[in-house]
């Protein structure tokens, strides 16, 4: 096998996998600091690293493409706003329900994302705002779209999840194509 290995006995400890805190620890300084120091690269390794990593910052790309594409087409050939709001089968009030869990956890990501990330300029988030804030938005997402798919169960029967998760994941990968 190739890489640093250290044996003890009876246990062969491949070292390159081993994490960081064990590695420092059993194994001398000269073989620790065997991986290159930022500062002795050259200027055509930092322009090739400059070139790959703006490379993948693009978020539009083939799976965004495509969920925002499914989530149009199940949109429109579900009649989905119109059954919202003129299908009597809908049970009403716990879509309402539903939708105002989910407009607390959009309030908390925007606020998160949005007002913290971009405006105030911070980047760490638990430093800048109350801990419990990610647990709650998550359980108000996941009790909201739970309530959601209750209440128009009725409508779509079995096919009301994937349309739901078909809706949401063209939300997010719109979502994610934002400028912010």
């Amino acid at each position: 096998s190739s890489g640093i290995n250290a044996e003890y006995g009876y246990i062969t400890i491949n070292m390159r996998m081993a994490p960081e805190a064990v590695r420092r620890r059993l194994l001398p300084e000269e073989i620790v600091s065997d991986e290159p120091d930022i500062n002795s690269l050259t200027e055509e390794d930092r322009n090739a690293i400059d070139a790959v990593v703006s490379r993948n910052k693009s978020t539009f790309n083939g799976h965004t493409i495509f969920w925002m594409i499914a989530g149009m087409l199940v949109f429109n050939y579900t009649d989905f706003a119109n059954v919202l709001v003129n299908d009597a089968r809908v049970k009403s009030d716990l879509l309402k329900i539903g939708c105002a869990l989910l407009a607390v956890n959009l309030s908390v990501g925007a606020y998160l994302v949005i007002y913290l990330s971009y405006i105030r300029g911070k980047k760490d988030w638990t430093a800048h705002a109350h801990p419990a804030l990610i647990p709650i938005a998550t359980l108000f997402g996941c009790v909201g779209m739970v309530i959601s798919t209750i209440a128009l169960w009725p409508v779509w029967s079995f096919l009301t999840l994937p349309i739901l998760f078909t809706l949401f994941m063209g939300i997010i990968m719109l979502a994610s194509l934002l400028p912010f």
